[in-house]
């Protein structure tokens, strides 16, 4: 038997002597229950909004792109395709040219990003879920057809009755441009609206078009901006793309994460903010020291006499230490039981709700991460602890 945990338990279940130090102590374990529960709660929150942001973005980003290595553009030719689809893992690619143009509609003219792509590019990016009026038809029969998103919409003052009408496209003539006489150095292309989709704010002002119109409105014939690729269900992104690399060592491969610096911002937000609460929950589990510091005091006839039975002082200390311990375990038992049971209802309950109809969710998305339990349980309790043992030092 452990002597110094045995008195340390007695001292907390004792009822011989309901002071007010004892009422302390049970609101001290509440105190740094809290935080424990509110750092479960956030990082789940975290892992909610990131699973939120990928299943928007998954829409509009491939799992994988194979790009230039320098400059906008690459001749695109069968060897290039024949390296990509021997790679192990990709399932489809689809071929894109994107480029910068004007659009006009009666009058009414913004710049956009013109994103050509060929038949296949509804296998690689499920964009056609985000259409919200019209198809996503870049190309009916001979004639190639656009595809707005609601930004374009709403600058040209466009209606869902335009869905047929004809835009006018602009881009600069790269084989007769003139710095001195720009009249007439440029490309237009009228076609026809068959749709809009809606994403977010960076891809409002997007359209999309045959590679096939893209090509002719840029004079890039027979070049890509981009190959993008969809990777095959249980594939491995990263190794997908590590694997094209090697194969395309003249080429720039990156995977949806490396390509969207949001998966980056949210990773780097989630951490800060774990990082905060943590010094927080360091914060709260100061309540141990007052604590543990009106315990010795009263406990200081029992100390003498354990003094006097032969306890030599790292003995005391030990029992004043596992009294510390057994407090920050019975905390954090109740804030971990507390976050995730908070977790777990907001995840499939949906408890709090949003009151925004523009949004993919109508409640706070949350997901239970049991590593992020782990690392808050680690934390705190090396928090308390490195406290606990600094207390009792102090004091004894």
């Amino acid at each position: 038997m452990n002597l110094a945990r045995f008195i340390a338990r007695r001292y907390m279940r004792s009822h011989a002597s309901h002071t007010v130090i004892n009422h302390i102590s049970r609101v001290s374990i509440i105190a740094m229950a809290a935080p424990v529960a509110a750092m479960i709660v956030l990082m789940s929150v975290f892992n909610g909004l990131e699973d939120m942001t990928r299943r928007l973005y998954v829409a509009v980003d491939a799992d994988v792109k194979v790009l230039p290595a320098e400059g906008t553009t690459f001749v695109a030719d069968d060897a290039l395709f024949d390296a990509i689809g021997s790679v192990e893992g990709v399932e489809c690619f689809a071929a894109v040219l994107e480029q910068g143009a004007l659009v006009e509609y009666d009058g009414s003219r913004t710049i956009v990003r013109v994103k050509g792509v060929d038949n296949l590019y509804k296998r690689v990016v499920p964009i056609a879920e985000r259409v919200v009026a019209g198809t996503f038809t870049t190309q009916m029969e001979q004639n190639d057809c656009l595809v707005a998103g609601y930004g374009v919409i709403y600058s040209l003052q466009l209606s869902r009755g335009t869905l047929g009408k004809e835009l006018s496209l602009y881009a600069i003539n790269r084989t007769r441009f003139s710095s001195l006489l720009p009249v007439g150095g440029y490309t237009r292309r009228d076609m026809p609206l068959t749709g809009v989709f809606s994403v977010d704010e960076s891809y409002a002002n997007t359209i999309y078009t045959s590679l096939r119109g893209a090509q002719q409105l840029f004079n890039y014939t027979d070049r890509l901006s981009a190959v993008e690729v969809r990777v095959r269900e249980g594939a491995d992104a990263d190794a997908v793309a590590e694997a094209l690399q090697e194969r395309l060592p003249d080429r720039r491969v990156q995977t949806r994460e490396q390509g969207n610096s949001i998966y980056r911002l949210m990773a780097l937000e989630k951490w800060g903010v774990f990082f905060i609460a943590a010094l927080i929950l360091a914060i709260a589990s100061l309540s141990i020291v007052g604590t543990l510091v009106m315990v010795i005091i009263d406990k200081r006839d029992d100390v003498a006499t354990l003094r006097t039975m032969g306890m030599t002082t790292p003995q005391v200390r030990d029992i004043f230490l596992a009294e510390g311990h057994i407090m920050a375990r019975w905390s954090m038992v109740i804030g971990v039981v507390v976050g995730v049971a908070l977790a777990l209802c907001q995840q499939y309950f949906g408890l709090v709700r949003l009151n925004a109809a523009t949004l993919m969710v109508d409640a706070y998305p949350v997901r239970l991460n049991i590593v992020d339990v782990l690392f808050t349980v680690a934390i705190y309790m090396a928090i308390s602890s490195v406290i606990t043992r600094l207390t009792v030092r102090r004091m004894i």
